[in-house]
């Protein structure tokens, strides 16, 4: 299992938190000051790359879940 970055582990824990999103549900749950929602997106993008997530088109919006369990990351 690739480590992840501390911004790849910040949205991590969020989409573990949340189940399923997309990236502005993820970006919300952030603390103050947000990044950049390209940012964001680019992140969730190396996550599902990683294989930490899933992402699944619904018209022109990417719904993304974890693939891995937070268990699972931390032992």
């Amino acid at each position: 299992m690739e480590k992840l970055t501390f911004q790849e582990e910040e949205i991590m824990l969020i989409i573990w938190r949340l189940k399923e999103g997309v990236v502005k549900d993820f970006l919300l749950q952030m603390q103050e000051p947000h990044p950049p929602y390209t940012t964001a997106a680019s992140v969730v993008k190396n996550l599902e790359k990683k294989g930490y997530i899933a992402g699944k088109r619904y018209g022109n919006t990417y719904v993304y879940r974890p693939l891995i369990d937070e268990n699972d990351y931390k032992a």
